[in-house]
Order: structure tokens, then C-alpha cells, then sequence
């Protein structure tokens, strides 16, 4: 009996033991018999498990991996360590579910909960929980390094890839051509990166063997037959027409055809196929026609008259369209087959409103420049008018630099210009706009004896007798040679024309700010036989006894023989 009582003791107090060994889960350590990534850390702490995970982890990285693949051509291997594949592992979350076995705890603990858990605790002594680590090839750069990096350059070129179906807009026959699909062979490089972590997952180093995969294009030929037949409809339906202001422009069928894109669209993993446009190329084409239907903001055309400062012609607001709205608005309408779209426009007001008037101090005369033109062609006199019509009432900004060309615009039959005599190309030859060079040279003196200081000038070829005197001329052709002048006075200019007789004058008017303007020449010399000469020009400006600005201006005028026309401009 007493026997029997030890024994049962004994048996009592192993069985107390084993279930104390199983049923106790210190704090911060994990249930016995747990392994992850391979590694045991049962009985760990969190601490220990991290350390231990991450130093295997590391060790893991720095092997190598070796990827085959064999062809007619024979064997081919590439070796990577496995940490230049992009692997990341997230150990953290890796030892989340781990470290969950054997506590389990429902809202309300119960019995459940006990006998939940203790058999979670058995079964992890049965070595039943076996973990991977979570362990992901990073996307986030694969284009510049990494696995696509690595796999592109090495195994990229065994590759064929599939070629989708392609719409194509045919401009002769104004109607849109497909390009057939072509079947391809690729890796799935997917399946290939599933396969690395699956095996990371567990700090497993397995060679891979690659095999090439049939690859379907996504844009089938019926897909891509459906999409043009949908631009063909809208292509069908205009025209189209742009309503900007008072203006109609109808777009060409031709550039609609161009602007249409078919771009593959995937959504809830199905691959779409719709037609859309370009808006890159609508507002390429907006910008294009954007000068020709802008109006742009006018500031006052003024005369100075009596030591009066007069309004000729008001101010305008100007309106300047809206690219990127306008093309927006134009792929809307289209694609809804709405033949008429507005565009959209921004209003701009003009620098100088009336209320301003007062403000730009334009109170006397501060510099005049003169030329004749008596024996001009008719049609050459007539060009002077127009272009000096164009600076009458201009004003000029302060710190300003004026362009006489921008100033001037277009010169054309369109602007009303006629044919004349013109040097260009070392030849003189009849073009519109012969004679403006008399209106350039009459403002580069204005602006001279202004004491404005003159960033762009060149003389004429050779000496034309209607810039006498020789060497304070300024010839112009769009878009260069320009004159060019900044405003150094500190105030407002304005330009006033007149002509009388044959007599071309520019009267500059701003504020009187105590300078003093000597101009000195022209100096004609080296006169050659065959009409071919030099000419200076000096321009001293002084302020307070100050030499502020000092300019010379020099001439090369060639022979006119070289020229074949006498009577040129």
C-alpha cells in the first residue's frame, strides 16, 4: 500500500511537471517547438527570435543563386548574390502569428480559451508549427536595379515578346489600318519571383531553371478592330468645328486622325481597347493657330499735343486662349461627337488703362530723329506709311528693351505692304515691305538723341542715299537684324510719327530727368572709288556732370557694285 502511494505520488508529481512544462508560457517568449524560416525559437524571447532571424537573414543574403536556362544553343547560367535581387524581409511581421500560438484570448475568456490554447501548445511540442518568413523581391526601383534589372539584361535577350494588335490612322485614305498581333515567348517572370520567395521564405537556396512560356498579346485583332471602327464613327462625324470669338475654325480630318491614341486600359483584370485623343497634340495645334485668334491687350494710342497728353484711340482688353482647358474641352466634345466646341479664353488687361494716364508722366519732348526719302517709288513710300502708322501712340516701359521688329510684326500683302526694292542675300531684289528700313533708321536717331541706350544695331550693306547722312542708319529684316533699344529713362516714353513733305520725323515725349545728350558724327571716312566707305557715330549721355553712357557706333558700307540694282533700298 504504501508502495502504491509513492508511485502515485511520483506519477502525480511528473504529470504535474510535464503539464506545469507545457501549460507555462513566460511573458515574452515563444511556445516551445516552434520554428520560423527554418529556425527554432521555441522558449525564445521576441528579442532573441529578431536577433536570431536577423542574423541568419544576413547570412542568407550574402549567398549566391544561380538561374539556368538551356536552348538549342546550348546551356546558359548566370550566378547573383541573392541580396542584389531586391529581397526584402519583414521580420517583424514575420514573428506576429508565431508568437500568437498558445495565446489565444476571446473577449470573454472562458474554458474555451485554456483548452484552445493548451492544445496549441502540445501540437507546437509535435513540431505542427513551422513558419515562412515573409520575404518579398522589392518593385519599388525594378526598373534600374534588382530582380528586373538582373533578369532583363541577362535572360531579357532569349525573350520574344508578344506584339498587340495596332491601330494605325491612315492619312491618304483618311481612315484607320490595324497592325496584326503576334503570339510571343516569355519567362513568367511572376511565377519566377514567387518561386525566390517561397524559398527565401525558409532560407533556402535552390537553383532556378527557366523555361520559355507561350505569351498572348493583350490587344487582340478584334479589339482592335472594334476601336477603329468606334474612331472611325466619330472620325465620320464632323466636322468639327473650333468657335473662338467671332472666328470658326474647322479642324482638317487629317489632323483629327492624327490626334486619335488607342492606349490598352485594365481594369477589374480585363484588358479594354477604346479610341481617345492626343491632348498633347490638340495643344500642340492650339498653340500653332494661338496667334491667330488671340486679341491681344491694347494700351492707349496717345498724343502729345500742346503739352496735352490726349487718348487717340482707348485701351482694349485683350483675350488670350486657354491651351490646356481648350484641349481638354475639345477631347471631351469630340469623343462625344459635339461638332461645335467653344474654346475657352482668358481676359488680359492692357498695361496702361485710362485711369493710368496720369500716372505714366509723359510731360515734354526729350528727343527727335529725322530722315528724307524724296525721290522713293511710289509703292516705297507707300510701305513707310504703313509701317510708321504702326509706332505712332507707342508707348515704351520703363527699363524696357524695345524691339523694332516685334514692335513692327508681320510684313506682308495681309498687313497691306507692297513689293520693293530690299537687300537680302546679297542681292537687291523687290519683296513687301521695301522702305521700312527708312522708318528703323529714322527711330534708332529718335532713340539716339533720346540717350537711350541702343542694344542692337547693324548699318546697310552699302550707302543708300536716303540715310544720309551716311552712318547713323539702322537696317532691319524680320527676324533679324533687329534695332533694339532700352528705356534708361526711368519713366514712360511715348512715340509720336509724323510725316510731312518727304520728311519722316520720330518725337520721343517722357520726363525731363536732367540729362544731356551730345552726339557726336557721323564721321564719314576711307572713301574708296567703287562707293565703299566707313562712318562713327558717338553717343554721350551725361546727368549731374556724370558721363552715364557712352556708345560708338561704327559703319562698313561696301561698294554698290556689288549689288545689281541701283535704285535699292
Amino acid at each position: 500500500m504504501k508502495k502504491g502511494l509513492l508511485i502515485f505520488c511520483i506519477t502525480a508529481i511528473v504529470v504535474i511537471a510535464v503539464a506545469f512544462y507545457i501549460l507555462y508560457l513566460p511573458k515574452d517568449s515563444f511556445a516551445r517547438g516552434i520554428t520560423v524560416g527554418g529556425e527554432k525559437i521555441g522558449g525564445l524571447s521576441k528579442t532573441q527570435a529578431e536577433n536570431l532571424i536577423e542574423t541568419k537573414v544576413n547570412e542568407f543574403l550574402e549567398k549566391d543563386i544561380t538561374f539556368h536556362f538551356s536552348n538549342s544553343e546550348g546551356i546558359y547560367s548566370k550566378e547573383i548574390k541573392i541580396k542584389d535581387l531586391g529581397i526584402v524581409f519583414d521580420i517583424e511581421k514575420s514573428l506576429e502569428e508565431p508568437f500568437s500560438v498558445g495565446r489565444k484570448f476571446s473577449s470573454n475568456s472562458s474554458i474555451n480559451d485554456f483548452f484552445q490554447n493548451t492544445k496549441e501548445k502540445i501540437a507546437s511540442l509535435k513540431g505542427n508549427y513551422q513558419f515562412s518568413l515573409i520575404a518579398t523581391i522589392d518593385g519599388k526601383e525594378e526598373k534600374e536595379e534588382g530582380f528586373e534589372k538582373f533578369f532583363t539584361e541577362n535572360f531579357g535577350k532569349f525573350e520574344i515578346p508578344p506584339q498587340n494588335a495596332v491601330v494605325i490612322f491612315n492619312e491618304k485614305t483618311l481612315d484607320f489600318d490595324i497592325e496584326e498581333p503576334k503570339e510571343g515567348l516569355l519567362f513568367s517572370r511572376e511565377k519566377i519571383k514567387k518561386e525566390i520567395e517561397k524559398n527565401a521564405g525558409f532560407l533556402i537556396i535552390s537553383n532556378i531553371y527557366l523555361v520559355l512560356e507561350d505569351a498572348s498579346p493583350e490587344i487582340t485583332q478584334e479589339m482592335a478592330l472594334s476601336a477603329a471602327n468606334q474612331a472611325k464613327e466619330i472620325l465620320k462625324a464632323g466636322p468639327y468645328v473650333l468657335l473662338a470669338e467671332e472666328k470658326r475654325i474647322e479642324v482638317p480630318q487629317k489632323t483629327l486622325g492624327n490626334w486619335f491614341s488607342f492606349i490598352p486600359q485594365k481594369k477589374d483584370n480585363q484588358i479594354t481597347l477604346s479610341p481617345s485623343l492626343n491632348e498633347e497634340l490638340i495643344q500642340n495645334y492650339l498653340a500653332e493657330i494661338s496667334n491667330s485668334i488671340n486679341i491681344e491687350a491694347r494700351n492707349p494710342v496717345l498724343s502729345f499735343e500742346e503739352g496735352v497728353l490726349k487718348i487717340i484711340i482707348a485701351p482694349k482688353t485683350g483675350k488670350i486662349l486657354k491651351i490646356e482647358e481648350s484641349a481638354k474641352k475639345i477631347q471631351e466634345n469630340i469623343l462625344a461627337k459635339e461638332k461645335q466646341i467653344s474654346l475657352r479664353f482668358e481676359e488680359v488687361e492692357p498695361k496702361i488703362t485710362e485711369e493710368k494716364i496720369n500716372e505714366l508722366h509723359i510731360e515734354k519732348l526729350i528727343g527727335t530723329g529725322t530722315s528724307n526719302f524724296a525721290g522713293s517709288p511710289k509703292n516705297r513710300i507707300h510701305n513707310i506709311k504703313i509701317a510708321t502708322a504702326k509706332f505712332n501712340g507707342m508707348l515704351i516701359a520703363p527699363d524696357e528693351e524695345f524691339s523694332f521688329n516685334q514692335a513692327l510684326g508681320e510684313v506682308g500683302p495681309a498687313q497691306g505692304y507692297l513689293p520693293e526694292l530690299v537687300i537680302k542675300n546679297n542681292k537687291t531684289v523687290p519683296e513687301y515691305g521695301g522702305g521700312v528700313c527708312q522708318v528703323s533708321t529714322t527711330m534708332f536717331r529718335a532713340a539716339v538723341y533720346s540717350g537711350l541706350e541702343i542694344t542692337e544695331r547693324k548699318s546697310h550693306a552699302y550707302p543708300v542715299k536716303y540715310y544720309n547722312p551716311q552712318g547713323f542708319d539702322a537696317t532691319v529684316y524680320l527676324p533679324s537684324p533687329d534695332l533694339k533699344f532700352k528705356n534708361n529713362t526711368g519713366n514712360w516714353i511715348l512715340i509720336q510719327a509724323k510725316i510731312k513733305d518727304n520728311n519722316l520725323t520720330f518725337e520721343f515725349y517722357g520726363k525731363d530727368d536732367g540729362r544731356k545728350v551730345i552726339v557726336k558724327g557721323p564721321y564719314q571716312y576711307d572713301f574708296q572709288e567703287d562707293g565703299s566707305m566707313k562712318a562713327r557715330l558717338e553717343e554721350e549721355v551725361w546727368k549731374n556732370g556724370e558721363l552715364i553712357l557712352k556708345k560708338t557706333f561704327l559703319s562698313f558700307y561696301k561698294s554698290p557694285n556689288l549689288y545689281p540694282t541701283t535704285n535699292a533700298e
